[in-house]
């Protein structure tokens, strides 16, 4: 008995020692250094404000008595009452905007003796300045630059119409000052640039998200916001905005707004005369394992690969770096139960511009195994569907991202009258590597957008 219980055990060891081992996991590493370095991307804006719109707005803003003096005794024994009378009209020269206001006056002159009364008509010509504060806020100086009387005050002192030069003058001064002050103050009100700056500024730090569906999120993370001065062209006032930013495109969950900083203050930029528009960002986009492995897992869990009466079916995929490869790991179930592991590299295909994974493998210990107990499994079938699912889910996110853009970029009206328009012309992939948060890759966009604004705000 005890020979015969030697013999089972011996012969138990030898079955054992004849099995092969499964593959050992790849060790799990990262290159510490970067290999992407971030680029600053302009992003130029330009602004159009419609001549005609803004003469609308100020129409509509600037109607009924626009100045008015009830008091006979604050110096002047005038009271003055200025009606608008008609539309006004806008034109605009160099930096300038030029207002032309007609008006309609009612006039009472306290002559010492009893109060006389007339009446006048008036066309008014201001041109409007400009200026803007470090804080964005936009300020407009309106001055008188000439006016015409379309009929001269005359008052009536009894059964006479008498001509009067110096209340006319009067007039002119006081009403000069009340009528600019309300132009400013309309366009103050009306166009709160330091508004419109400050809410973009903040958006710019919250996450965009460009597709729902595949989850994938655009960063623009400014560093620095200018202005070109306001110049008047073909009937538009016309400004670009120019922002600097480092921007990430990240894929996933929604990722957490990037750190905010203060808004800088206000400076002009200057653009020279090449790429003077448009956008040039280039954006580091990052995949986490998770993610890609979400997505790959779409196409691959449950795929059976069999032959004969033996099988395999996948039941799982992880992720992960060691150095510069990604190494998949491919948890099966059926004839074999275990992982089987593959590695490859990413690179760019700059015929194609796509990222794929280059020389996509079975690490040494799988192949073996897979030779001496699965090799039906080693014929290629299981590793091509592996390689296409890389290459796709890198590929088609990247695509999908520029597809979204280039759908908000069609039209989008950012307030009532304020409209965004633009187009992205191209997107190229440059550099592609692993790092411990996940795939990072190197993407430039170029295109262009600007704003039209058809009249000042309406709020």
């Amino acid at each position: 008995m005890r020979i015969l219980a030697s013999i089972i055990v011996l012969l138990s060891l030898l079955g054992i020692s004849c099995k092969t081992t499964k593959p050992t996991r790849p060790l799990e590493s990262y290159n510490q250094e970067d290999r992407f370095e971030p680029q600053a991307s302009i992003i130029r804006i330009p602004i159009n404000i419609d001549l005609k719109g803004l003469e609308k707005t100020l129409n509509e803003k600037l109607t009924g008595t626009l100045y008015e003096d009830n008091d006979l005794n604050d110096g002047d024994n005038m009271k003055v009452k200025a009606v608008k009378d008609g539309i006004i009209k806008i034109d605009a020269e160099g930096m300038a905007i030029k207002y032309q206001l007609p008006l309609d006056l009612w006039i009472q002159y306290d002559t010492g003796f009893g109060k006389v009364e007339g009446t006048a008509k008036l066309t008014m010509d201001f041109v409007s300045n400009y200026s803007i504060e470090p804080n964005w806020q936009l300020l407009t100086q309106s001055k008188l630059e000439k006016y015409e009387w379309k009929e001269k005050p005359r008052m009536q002192l009894g059964a006479l119409s008498i001509p009067v030069a110096s209340i006319a003058n009067i007039i002119i001064n006081r009403s000069e000052e009340m009528i600019g002050e309300n132009i400013d103050k309309m366009v103050s009100e009306s166009f709160k640039l330091e508004e419109y700056i400050a809410n973009a500024w903040k958006l710019m730090f919250e996450p965009y998200e460009l597709s729902p569906e595949y989850q994938t999120w655009l960063l623009t993370k400014p560093n620095d916001i200018g202005m070109t001065p306001i110049v008047v062209e073909n009937g538009q006032i016309k400004s670009t905005i120019v922002v600097e930013s480092k921007p990430e495109l990240l894929f996933g969950l929604a990722p957490m707004p990037s750190r905010f900083k203060p808004l800088p203050n206000f400076a002009f930029r200057y653009l020279g005369d090449d790429n003077d528009q448009g956008f040039q960002i280039y954006v580091e986009a990052t995949m986490s394992y998770n993610e890609a492995e979400d997505l790959s897992k779409k196409s691959l869990l449950g795929e059976r690969f069999e032959q004969g009466k033996r099988y395999v079916v996948v039941e799982d995929i992880d992720l992960y770096g060691q150095g510069n490869k990604l190494v998949i790991d491919l948890k099966m179930s059926g004839s074999y139960n275990g992982s089987i592991f593959l590695t490859g590299t990413p690179v760019f295909n700059a015929k194609r511009n796509r990222i794929e994974i280059e020389n996509l493998d079975y690490t040494l210990d799988s192949k073996n195994f897979l030779i001496k107990s699965l090799a039906w499994m080693g014929k290629g079938t299981i590793k091509k569907m592996i390689q296409d699912n890389m290459d796709f889910l890198l590929d088609y996110n990247l695509k999908e991202a520029q597809k979204q853009m280039k759908e908000t970029l069609g039209g989008y009206e950012i307030a009532e009258g304020i409209l965004m328009k633009g187009s992205l012309e191209d997107l190229k992939l440059y550099n592609a590597y692993i790092t411990e948060d996940g795939f990072k890759v190197a993407v430039s966009l170029n295109g262009e957008i600007e704003i039209d604004i058809a009249g000042l705000n309406k709020k």
